[in-house]
């Protein structure tokens, strides 16, 4: 078909059909990892799941306003204790300005025990201004370069990213089709 012709003999960029982020664009937002200077604040945040997979999403912001995503975990299977035991081992020797956490983590009762939340405060679940402003910081074109780039390590915020399609029936939103994966972005 036409997409496929211009995609592969005219090289022209098209995402799929339906795709939820069109901006977004691996040979652009990609990048490969570099020495983070202490100065650049950095960020956790966190999508709880046990069932589903959980993610967490390190990232920092350079002077220019640059925002990179240097670090993830992501899985499913794990209680919130062993979660929480795997950021805190990944976040050794680093200080964050804040973390932030899915509203689920707290519910004070999860998988059948009492928790506390170690996150410094709750994201907001408001879907909708959150894909907004992700749409804001994957555009980009030839003069303006994207404000969210992610290292090549980040595999599982990679690999869903693409994936993600409009809600068919709410297309301000990601499908929420439960074998889509929308935890990392």
């Amino acid at each position: 078909g036409l997409r496929a012709f211009l995609a592969e003999a005219q090289h022209v960029r098209t995402p799929p059909v339906g795709q939820a982020f069109p901006e977004w664009d691996a040979s652009v937002h990609v990048v490969d990892p570099f020495q983070i200077p202490e100065a650049w604040p950095k960020w956790r945040a966190v999508d709880y799941g046990y069932a589903v997979p959980y993610a967490c999403l390190w990232a920092t912001r350079d002077p220019a306003g640059r925002i990179y995503v240097y670090r993830e975990t992501y899985g499913a299977g794990k209680n919130a204790k062993d979660q929480a035991y795997e950021v805190r081992a990944l976040s050794s020797g680093e200080r964050y300005f804040a973390s932030v956490g899915d509203p689920a983590m707290w519910a004070t009762q999860r998988e059948g025990r009492v928790y506390q939340s170690v996150a410094s405060q709750p994201a907001t679940n408001d879907r909708l201004a959150g894909w907004e402003r992700l749409h804001a910081m994957l555009d980009w074109s030839e003069e303006m370069p994207p404000i969210l780039h992610v290292f090549n390590t980040c595999t599982n915020l990679i690999r869903t990213m693409p994936l993600l399609t409009k809600n068919p029936k709410k297309p301000e939103d990601v499908d929420d089709d439960p074998n889509l994966e929308d935890h990392a972005p």
